[in-house]
């Protein structure tokens, strides 16, 4: 078994690991005799294999060449194998490649798995916001998260008397499946004289297009065939300001959420609002916003915060600020489908193919706590 695959294993005995304890959670109980018998086994198991990647790791660290089994294919060749074929598949071209390439009835390319790791990634590196919202698994028909309602009763009482009884309150959010994609019309003759990898070229754009949809569909989706944004959801804690927002707007903006979700949260500016900010000074003349080193990045920062630019948002909410894993759901259905149409009589007449990425996904605020937005009244 190779490096990748233990480390696949162990995070396979990871989830179930946690999902003992999370049904356990969600009964309000403790573990059965037979769920800690299973905990522990997978604990084990777990170390063993934690142990297996350190030694292989040390090793190959040291220069050594780690032999696998023959039939073992490196994920990498695979995957430049697949982006081969799908290229010699846009182009017209015959190779073993595009023979192994996974096609539909209709004459479409079904993008692998890795090329599928890959537009994500894209769109992740694209949109901020869209990495940062908190990724559900694929599940048939709808899935729904729970989540409280009421507050917990509890306090002090006498010798004698009964303390507080409260009921457990939850309602639920739903996310169902939602279609978005775009499209990219080549021409025949680019394709012939390109340069450039074709691939490459229509997964950067289309996945761009892409993740610019599904971060205004988070920011201010008005929900039906698109997300429910946050800019309208129920429950957000707000800061009004009339006219032009200044640093105390900011500030109380930044203290309207509960400390607990501070840590990893950003400010979510529009383009024109952030040049307003951008500007603010204090008495000795000093820019509150400053640059700062976040995740790795150098980035703008407001009282130590991300600044995240967008254009998603709006004159009436021009600001954002809050968690955004910790708000916002996104479920991501399998199979996303690059589509390559050339027979239809439009096509064929202009001279050019269509490339169509499409898939299904939907998102919705799950923790109002988490964030909370700036509301402008524009003044007459």
């Amino acid at each position: 078994m190779n490096l990748k695959a233990i480390k696949e294993k162990r995070n396979e005995l990871l989830n179930q690991a946690d999902e003992i304890v999370s049904n356990a959670e969600k009964e309000v109980r403790s573990l059965t005799s037979e769920e800690e018998k299973k905990f522990t086994e997978l604990e084990n198991e777990i170390r063993q294999l934690d142990e297996q990647i350190k030694n292989l790791e040390a090793r190959q660290n040291d220069g050594e060449k780690v032999e696998f089994k023959l039939e073992e294919r490196d994920m990498e060749n695979v995957k430049d194998v697949e982006l081969r074929g799908l290229d010699q598949f846009i182009r017209k071209q015959d190779g073993p490649e595009v023979r192994e390439l996974q096609t539909t009835a209709q004459g479409g390319a079904i993008i692998p798995e890795n090329v599928e790791g890959t537009i994500v990634a894209k769109m992740e590196e694209t949109s901020p916001v869209f990495a940062r919202a908190r990724k559900f698994p694929s599940v048939a028909g709808t899935l729904k998260i729970a989540k409280e309602t009421a507050d917990s009763a509890a306090g002090f009482v006498g010798e004698g008397s009964d303390v507080l009884e409260g009921q457990i309150s939850l309602a639920d959010v739903k996310l169902s499946q939602k279609r978005v994609g775009a499209a990219i019309s080549l021409s025949t003759q680019f394709i012939n004289d390109a340069a450039v990898n074709v691939v490459d070229y229509a997964v950067n754009l289309l996945s761009r297009r892409v993740a610019k949809a599904v971060e205004k569909a988070i920011l201010v989706g008005q929900g039906g065939e698109e997300f429910t944004g946050i800019k309208g959801a129920a429950g957000l804690a707000e800061v009004n300001v009339t006219g032009a927002a200044t640093i105390d707007d900011l500030l109380d903006l930044y203290n309207a959420i509960h400390p607990e979700f501070l840590d990893g949260s950003s400010y979510i500016m529009s383009r024109k609002f952030f040049n307003q900010v951008s500007k603010l000074k204090d008495g000795n003349n000093h820019y509150y916003m400053q640059n700062g080193v976040v995740n790795g990045r150098l980035t703008y920062t407001l009282f130590g915060a991300e600044v995240i630019v967008t254009d998603a948002l709006d004159d009436e909410v021009p600001c954002l600020f809050g968690n955004v894993e910790a708000t916002y759901a996104v479920m991501v259905k399998k199979g996303f489908a690059l589509q390559h149409v050339t027979g239809d009589t439009t096509q064929a007449l202009r001279g050019s193919q269509l490339l169509v990425l499409d898939g299904y996904m939907d998102g919705v605020v799950y923790n109002e706590q988490a964030m909370a937005r700036l509301v402008v009244a524009q003044q007459a």
